[in-house]
């Protein structure tokens, strides 16, 4: 048990936020591949496409995000929905038992143990680029490479030491605590994506509290404009905030300035476990 220094509590809910047992969900998205190779026989291929593969994931707060990239012939020309149905579908004729639900972008599978398993159907074009469905239409996206993302955070985390995820992870769980309504949350992909810019040329300390603060002074100003997305997926990684100085760029520069601050100031384990809604 941590006492009250600040970075000592960091490493203390790190190691809790990375408990997870990687080799049952192994078993379980081969289980699902398995399923859905034998629905048609078409082929499906599974690489973790989200915060899994970015090791920037945290128990509670992050789905198991997994690309499942089907090469069926016959759905390459059909709508997204038509290919989230076809996979909710087999895995629900496979795993009766389980809840299997269909959403914007993604399939999910719940399990007993509280696991949720996020499949995410991308069907491959012809350039080797990936679609997947486009938020807020009925159509699919522009061409996403997310190993391009995976490759560039990494990058930018080996050469600080790789004390740039611990600080995402961090930062995506005070923000979910803090931000209390769902419509006014960070999501997680600008909040990984704001640590690469800001951490790309840093020079500072590599302590947690010091990398902490640098990334939610740095994104006060940053997230004032539009984050290009360098996955090729969308124009920006952060067009859910609307254009440059919009009302809820300000809110969200807001709360990266009121969560600064409560890192500055804080000394004690209760004001720590206030910062992340933990009892530590």
């Amino acid at each position: 048990m941590p006492g009250d220094n600040f970075n000592e509590c960091c490493e203390y809910l790190l190691t809790r936020y990375s408990r997870r047992n990687a080799q049952v969900v192994a078993e379980r998205l081969k289980t699902l591949c398995g399923f859905l190779k034998q629905e048609g026989n078409h082929v499906v291929q599974t690489t973790f496409g989200g915060s899994v593969r970015k090791n920037t994931y945290v128990t509670g707060l992050s789905d198991v995000d997994a690309l499942l990239i089907v090469n069926d012939s016959s759905l390459v020309n059909q709508p997204p929905a038509k290919v989230k149905r076809r996979v909710r579908d087999a895995i629900r004729q496979g795993l009766p038992d389980n809840t299997v639900r269909m959403g914007d972008l993604a399939v999910t599978v719940e399990y007993a143990d509280g696991t949720e398993i996020q499949l995410l159907p991308a069907i491959r074009t012809r350039t080797s680029g990936i679609r997947i469905a486009q938020p807020g239409t009925t159509g699919w996206s522009n061409i996403a490479h997310p190993e391009r993302f995976a490759k560039k955070l990494a990058e930018v985390n080996t050469a600080r030491g790789g004390r740039v995820v611990p600080a995402i992870k961090l930062a995506k769980a005070m923000a979910d605590c803090f931000i209390e309504q769902e419509d006014r949350k960070i999501k997680g992909y600008h909040i990984e994506s704001l640590a690469i810019d800001a951490f790309e040329d840093y020079r500072g300390p590599l302590d947690t509290r010091s990398m902490l603060i640098h990334l939610l002074g740095h994104s006060i100003k940053a997230v004032m404009h539009p984050l290009a997305d360098s996955t090729g997926q969308s124009r920006y990684v952060d067009e859910y905030l609307g254009p440059a100085d919009s009302p809820s760029r300000k809110r969200a520069s807001t709360h990266f300035g009121q969560m600064r601050a409560m890192v500055r100031t804080c000394e004690t384990k209760a004001a720590f476990n206030a910062l992340f809604c933990v009892g530590l």
